[in-house]
């Protein structure tokens, strides 16, 4: 019964811990995010986290919103945490706020439904149900089955003699299907879904470096790749965005 007490303490801090206000800003395109979390639940017992938390990752990063949107971080963030196994009440927090963030019901299907493939399908089993419950009154769209056709062939290239299933579930699905469905998760999003999934799994294999040009590719600027590992640093910790910053700097230089 105390451990039970203990872990529903700790779920409900760190819920609380993200809880976020934010205000439009006249003649802007940026919109305020003012956090008060952090002093209100920590400031006595860990004051300096709770600046940290409420003036530094809200008060500056998250409110960096006209270089990378508020649409954009929040998938970035349940991204991070999915690929990092952090599948709890702060997950379920995320997804809450990247609805009111303009996430819709239909880019968060596809955006669980990739992570299937990136994080492992364990994960996405893990995610749906919150999402299921924070989305679940809202309408699905009517979509044509593909938007811009794309065609994979590494797969075949260099496994089709050895693993010639798997070959076809990555250039026939994954890519054939999945990022086909680029009409309703844009490749720009679908870029920043992979990159922030493998950077919080902590793959720093060329996998990654070929996502990070394929980003660029998919029209992800500097500007916007330098904001979405900064908040990496944070949500998915210092030593991964510093693991991925040299190979960023390689492609976008």
């Amino acid at each position: 019964m105390k451990k039970f007490f203990a872990a529903g303490l700790a779920a409900f801090c760190i819920l609380n811990l993200f809880s976020t206000e934010a205000i439009a800003m006249e003649g802007s395109k940026a919109v305020k995010v003012v956090q008060t979390a952090g002093r209100d639940r920590l400031g006595d017992f860990a004051p300096e986290f709770a600046r940290y938390n409420d003036d530094i990752l809200f008060g500056e990063v998250w409110n960096r919103n006209d270089i990378l949107s508020l649409h954009d971080r929040s998938i970035v963030t349940i991204c991070a945490l999915v690929g990092s196994g952090v599948i709890d009440s702060s997950l379920q927090y995320h997804i809450q706020t990247a609805k009111k963030n303009g996430v819709t019901r239909d880019e968060m299907v596809e955006i669980v439904t990739q992570l299937g493939f990136y994080a492992g399908w364990p994960k996405a089993w893990a995610v749906f149900p919150m999402a299921k419950e924070v989305y679940g009154d809202d309408a699905a769209k009517t979509f044509d089955n593909v938007g811009e056709q794309i065609t994979q062939t590494a797969g075949r290239n260099n496994l089709g003699d050895f693993a010639p299933e798997f070959a076809h579930y990555n250039d026939d699905i994954l890519f054939g299907e999945v990022w086909s469905r680029n009409n309703i998760l844009s490749l720009h999003d679908r870029s920043i879904v992979t990159v922030s999934t493998l950077i919080g799994a902590g793959i720093f294999t060329d996998a990654l470096k070929h996502h990070l040009a394929n980003a660029k590719n998919n029209g992800v600027t500097k500007e916007e790749m330098v904001e979405i590992i900064t908040q990496l640093g944070f949500y998915a910790g210092w030593p991964k965005a510093w693991a991925v910053f040299p190979m960023a700097k390689e492609i976008y230089q």
